[in-house]
Formats: C-alpha cells, sequence, structure tokens
C-alpha cells in the first residue's frame, strides 16, 4: 500500500541516520526518484497525490537540513508543467534542493557528476528499466555481500537487509517472502 511505501522510506531514513550515520546529525542525503513509466494518468490517482504530499510534509517536518538534492529522473515531459503548479507551495530552501531531469545524456552527466560511483546501473543508458518485463521484479537482493553494485542491490541495501534479518531473527520472526 502508500502508507507501506511511505513506512519504508521513513525506516530506510532513520535506518540511515541511526546505523549508518551514528552521532549528530551533520550528514545530509542525495534523494533520487526515478519517474520510469509515470504516466499522466496516474497523476490523477488521489493515493499517489496522497503520498506525495505525505512524503514531502515527512521530509520537510522531520528531516529539513538532512536533504542535499532530491534528483527526480526520467521525469516525462509533462512532469515540468506539473511541477511549476506546485513550485510556488514549497519553501525556497526546499525549492532549490530540487533537480528534474528528464532521460538522456545530460541527466547521465548530471548523475555522474552528483552521485560518482553511487550512480546506480539502471540510471546508465543501456540498462534501462523500461527493458523489464511488466510485473516482472525490477531486482532480487543479492544473497552475498561480493555481488553488491550502485542501486538496488547496494552494499548498504545488503547491509540493512541484513540487520533487518537479525532483528526478525532475534524476535522469533521471518522475512516474508515478496513475490
Amino acid at each position: 500500500t502508500i502508507d507501506d511505501l511511505l513506512n519504508h522510506y521513513i525506516y530506510v531514513i532513520e535506518y540511515c541516520w541511526n546505523i549508518l550515520e551514528d552521532g549528530p546529525p551533520e550528514g545530509v542525503m542525495t534523494n533520487v526518484l526515478d519517474m520510469s513509466g509515470l504516466s499522466f494518468r496516474s497523476m490523477k490517482n488521489q493515493e499517489y497525490i496522497g503520498f506525495g504530499k505525505n512524503f514531502v510534509n515527512m521530509m520537510s517536518s522531520n528531516y529539513p537540513g538532512r536533504s542535499y538534492k532530491t534528483l527526480i529522473v526520467n521525469a516525462p515531459k509533462w512532469f515540468h508543467g506539473l511541477f511549476k503548479l506546485f513550485k510556488p507551495l514549497l519553501r525556497e530552501a526546499t525549492r532549490k534542493k530540487i533537480v528534474i531531469l528528464k532521460a538522456g545524456k545530460h541527466q547521465e552527466k548530471i548523475l555522474s557528476e552528483l552521485l560518482g560511483d553511487s550512480l546506480p546501473n539502471d540510471l546508465i543508458s543501456g540498462k534501462d528499466a523500461a527493458d523489464i518485463e511488466a510485473g516482472a521484479r525490477f531486482f532480487l537482493p543479492t544473497e552475498e555481500k561480493e555481488e553488491c553494485e550502485p542501486g538496488p542491490n547496494s552494499l548498504i541495501e545488503f547491509e540493512m537487509r541484513q540487520f533487518c534479518i537479525e532483528l526478525l531473527k532475534l524476535n522469533n520472526e521471518t522475512l516474508q517472502e515478496v513475490i
């Protein structure tokens, strides 16, 4: 559900700030929102709109100084017009942190400059998410640390998954498989 997705983001952010970056809140993060496959019709879905509002509100209320940039990648052509409608509702500091990019060499150049070695492989040309069959899992979690690479199977994702599995074991729970 959309609430589960928001809770997942909160969990990941809290993991970053309390496990990875333990100590005084000095670190910042870059969020990458991949808009691949987003259609204008899906923007009429009130659940998506509600998620967007809740996500921005949650980040603004709880982590205002922790965001370095929010990169909106693979943005459809119509997204810029939609963003112009909502832009005045955002604080100036928030507006300056948002970068909207559409797929192509310019996007790759900017992402490479901002993310360096952390650039996920699926955002590099020739490794397009559109090639994935509809309904298929975009990735399967790696089982071995040596298989990690930037993106959904990064070392941080691997370690967070292992952390969650250990917590589940401590509480006699198991990880529910998602198909």
